[in-house]
């Protein structure tokens, strides 16, 4: 009774302040399966359990490709094992600073590979988690892996969540030293946390994503499609690019394409390892403007 009040405390702090918690077997089997993720977690990286996809991003109005995201992929013993499930616990057991760094660096050198085949000049997108952004050596690091690949600076770009702006002293400090860098910043999920337009009041960035929640309502609802116009045009007049992400219909895509945005998406591919992404590429390299056609064979 002692263990399992203390798991229920446990899971009640971990909530937050003011919060209480039952125990209950769902609530040991959760935390078991934590248990487990944080454990493997600590070796995934030393037994070569991690890989990264991309994913293309796609000028919609001249159908180039002109960016990738970088996504990690976790091949672990405990089965699949979701990002959405194993980044919290690596964020909370500390894992997240040489998982994120890993990613990183996985990234720039697939970029550099692409750049010696001489393939166009393009954009690699990294997802950093908070406690990454946060870290006060992070832009060192940062700095250190594009020496270390020789990849330049204007070429990456940084991805943080809004919900990250919430300190923007610590932000705009961190921001600033990217900036002096090079890279490329981007706001993910933009329109789905309450401060969505703080974020960005006082913070110049390069690209502004627009969370699929909002695409999925669009097409049955005038109110939902209003609300995304004006989102893509107070990032253009901010000066950002505007990616839209979760296009997965040829209706999303027609839609979409009036407003001159970059689109990501099942409809283009789906995330794939570096050599099957430059296969997706080199399609629409072969057939530009041909998009409609969604010329992707996996």
């Amino acid at each position: 009774m002692i263990k399992q009040a203390d798991l229920a405390l446990f899971m009640a702090k971990s909530a937050g302040k003011e919060n209480y918690e039952f125990f209950s077997p769902e609530l040991l089997d959760s935390s078991l399966r934590k248990q487990e993720i944080t454990a493997a977690l600590q070796q995934a990286l030393v037994n070569g359990e991690f890989s990264v996809h991309y994913q293309p991003q796609v000028e919609l109005v001249s159908g180039r490709v002109i960016g990738f995201e970088a996504l990690l992929r976790w091949n672990s013993a405990l089965g699949a094992v979701a990002p959405s499930e194993f980044i919290p616990v690596a964020e909370e057991c500390g894992a997240i600073h040489s998982i994120g760094e890993w990613v990183l660096r996985e990234a720039c050198l697939q970029l550099a590979a692409w750049q010696k085949e001489g393939r166009p000049a393009i954009c690699v997108s990294v997802n950093v988690s908070a406690k990454q952004f946060l870290d006060t050596q992070f832009a060192e690091k940062v700095a250190r892996i594009l020496a270390e690949t020789d990849v330049p600076a204007e070429y990456v770009e940084i991805e943080i969540t809004e919900s990250v702006m919430i300190d923007l002293d610590a932000s705009s400090a961190l921001v600033e030293e990217l900036q002096a860098i090079g890279v490329k910043l981007a706001i993910d999920d933009f329109g789905t946390g309450y401060s969505s337009l703080n974020a960005i009041k006082n913070i110049q960035i390069d690209t502004l994503k627009i969370d699929k929640s909002l695409v999925d309502e669009v097409l049955g609802s005038d109110r939902s499609m209003a609300i995304l116009a004006t989102i893509i045009e107070l990032g253009k007049n901010l000066g950002a690019e505007v990616v839209v992400e979760g296009l997965e219909t040829i209706e999303q895509v027609t839609l979409m394409r009036q407003y001159e945005v970059i689109g990501q998406g099942y409809y283009f591919s789906r995330p794939l390892p570096g050599d099957k992404a430059a296969r997706v590429w080199d399609k629409y390299l072969e057939q530009p403007n041909g998009l409609f056609h969604a010329p992707v064979l996996y």
